[in-house]
């Protein structure tokens, strides 16, 4: 366990396409060759007249160089293609603990910690925000780091970029839950008058 901050994703944080991303392929003045496709389990998309073409882990430039190099070698003179990811459904982020909506959101883009919290409706009454564990690690033992989501929010500490994979922890706080328990129990002992 790390207290600190996750090291900077670098060049693991640009986007890469994956299985059930949504593309939109935009080929300039050629409208019959511009689509939408949905990258299969395989990595692969069907393109009009060129059929399948290979674009699981690339980045969307590197499918539009891809998908420029096979129209312009057979089809097209100086083809000028423009891929978007759509729907961004591959890389995905898990938010859990004491949140209000914990769940599984798929990062669409460049994505921080804080903007990950608030996929999952922002922190509960509950959340003990300065020990938020965030485990980073897709093969092999995940790494967990300890941030202090408070300085974060004020602005003390720089709010770390999330990649696919993550998983945010929010703890409960003990004090928080201990008085809310003591509420609770003083408020079934009295009686509405």
């Amino acid at each position: 366990m790390v207290l600190g901050l996750p090291p900077n994703p670098g060049t693991t944080g640009i986007y890469r396409i994956g299985p059930q991303d949504l593309l939109k392929v935009e080929v300039f003045r050629v409208d019959e060759l511009s689509s939408k496709e949905r990258v299969s389990q395989d990595g692969s998309i069907v393109m009009p007249l060129i059929g399948p073409v290979m674009v699981g882990g690339l980045t969307p430039k590197e499918a539009e160089d891809r998908i420029t190099e096979i129209l312009g070698k057979d089809y097209l003179q100086d083809p000028q293609v423009n891929v978007f990811v759509e729907e961004y459904a591959s890389q995905k982020v898990t938010v859990t603990g004491s949140v209000k909506s914990p769940g599984v959101f798929p990062l669409t883009g460049y994505t921080t910690l804080l903007q990950a919290v608030a996929l999952a409706g922002g922190v509960d009454e509950l959340a003990n925000t300065k020990e938020v564990i965030l485990f980073r690690g897709q093969h092999g033992p995940a790494q967990a780091y300890v941030i202090n989501l408070k300085m974060i929010h004020e602005g003390d500490l720089q709010d770390p970029v999330v990649i696919g994979d993550d998983r945010i922890v929010i703890p409960q706080s003990g004090s928080a839950a201990l008085i809310k328990n003591v509420t609770g129990t003083i408020r079934g002992f009295v009686r509405p008058i």
